[in-house]
């Protein structure tokens, strides 16, 4: 076998970089410039047909917001066209072509203001008032929400630049979710909850920036041709914009980012450190009030010793975990001394009597259950031998359905006085039911004379037969 020589270590080494390298390639299965460069500026256009599944957008959103459904706010996402002047504005400031960048603008201010109106005037009509989960889940953006926004707008702005039509831009349209925020920003004017209005409304701003800034991104590193010409100064002063309008929104959601993992975490510490106090048998905790905000906690105990160190401890304890100053307010219910172990014991005995209790009853149906199956498999072959022996006396049948039941015999109602002790009722009877249909009605002498007979053949029931033709 030949040896392998330096240079053929070298070209086997290159061959593995190349490889790799195509992996990531962003210009395999690239689009003609054109076709992407006329389904961009196609996108952009607010007239027509864009116009009404705008409205029609928007009002699905609304509704599914005010309705709190899932569903339907992800259908409105789907169907939404406000990613397309967002798109455009992005794939202008990578091509450098500044009248792309206007009529993105402007439609894309169009496109808002008819979101606000249409949301503001359905929420202002609707009866249901109420601000729900999803309502309330766009109203406190921060940091994640702008990473979601940018690789959201990476992965579309590359599956819009494919030959072939992806299946990528639905899940960016649901994942960037431009059209909720705005209607939730109608619901706070309609409301006139201007800070829901205020949080939606910077929502909706990170992911259209961040999206247009994915989509100049990787237009950039596409490298896709230049569509104008501008000066040096005009493309310093664009690109100082695009820098400051990055951070101007960035800035802000992070210290949101901040405050929420600042909240968070002391929600944790405290929810821990009145969980162990609960566990302490000298107390009873009563109720809990946890205000992150305010850093203040409130509880309520109940037991045999009020220790006026509970509230400092628990503040201590806090302070240790970097949450100083955090208000701990202790108050005792009532003013008898409670053994809260015996009171502890008592109450897991009711709950232990109380599970018995049920299982008890389930067990008693359950053998009802088993005895009314077993009446009844019993009884199948007494029908079978009934329904052959009927049949016998009536060829002519095309069907013959026998059922047993029982009749419990009411008295008539007693008059008022004597409501408050009702008679006892009789005892139940055996029933015994036929339904025969036969191709033309029986005669009244033949019906007659099957019933006697019945009558013999099943003394210990009463016996209903109903005659009827297919």
């Amino acid at each position: 076998m030949r040896p392998r020589t330096p240079d053929a270590d070298a070209g086997t080494e290159r061959d593995v970089q190349v490889g790799i390298a195509g992996l990531f390639n962003l210009r395999r299965d690239l689009d003609d410039p054109d076709n992407i460069d006329a389904n961009v500026r196609a996108g952009v256009d607010v007239a027509g047909t864009n116009l009404w599944v705008l409205f029609f957008a928007i009002l699905v959103a609304s509704v599914g917001l005010n309705v709190n459904s899932t569903a339907v706010i992800i259908g409105a996402m789907l169907i939404s066209p406000l990613m397309g002047p967002i798109v455009g504005v992005g794939y202008g400031l990578a091509v450098q072509d500044m009248r792309l960048i206007r009529r993105a603008l402007r439609n894309l201010l169009i496109f808002a203001v008819i979101s606000l109106l249409t949301s503001t005037l359905y929420f202002t009509v609707s009866p249901l008032r109420q601000a729900g989960t999803e309502l309330l889940a766009r109203t406190t953006p921060n940091l994640w929400d702008v990473l979601i926004a940018f690789f959201g707008g990476s992965a579309g702005i590359l599956a819009l630049t494919r030959k072939s039509i992806s299946n990528v831009v639905p899940g960016v349209a649901i994942a960037t979710a431009l059209m909720p925020p705005l209607c939730t920003v109608g619901f706070g004017i309609a409301l006139g909850d201007w800070g829901m209005a205020g949080g939606a409304f910077y929502l909706f701003v990170i992911n259209g920036v961040f999206i247009a800034f994915s989509t100049f991104v990787f237009v950039k590193l596409i490298k896709l041709p230049l569509r104008g010409q501008v000066s040096e100064r005009a493309r310093w002063s664009t690109s100082l914009f695009t820098t400051l309008t990055v951070l101007g929104v960035l800035v802000p959601s992070a210290y949101l980012t901040w405050r929420f993992v600042q909240v968070q975490r002391f929600v944790a510490a405290a929810t821990q450190e009145v969980d162990e106090l609960a566990r302490d048998d000298r107390f009873l905790l009563l109720d809990r009030d946890i205000d992150p905000d305010k850093r203040a906690i409130l509880l309520t105990l109940s037991g045999e010793h009020r220790e006026e160190g509970v509230a400092p401890r628990i503040a201590g304890r806090l302070a240790a975990q970097g949450f100083a100053n955090t208000q701990v307010s202790v108050r005792f219910s009532g003013s008898e001394r409670v053994n809260v172990t015996s009171l502890k014991q008592e109450l897991r005995q009711d709950v232990l009597v109380q599970i018995s209790r049920e299982a008890d009853e389930l067990r008693k149906r359950v053998q009802e259950l088993q005895a009314a199956n077993d009446k009844l498999r019993k009884a199948q072959p007494a029908h079978a031998q009934l329904l052959a022996e009927v049949r016998a006396q009536l060829p002519q049948a095309t069907r013959i359905v026998a059922a047993s039941g029982a009749e419990l015999p009411l008295r008539a109602a007693q008059p008022a006085a004597s409501a408050s002790a009702p008679a006892p009722a009789g005892a139940a009877q055996a029933v015994l039911m036929l339904r025969i249909e036969t191709p033309r009605p029986l005669p009244r002498a033949e019906r007659q004379r099957l019933e006697r007979w019945l009558a013999v053949r099943e003394p210990g029931h009463a016996v209903f037969v109903d005659y009827g033709t297919p």
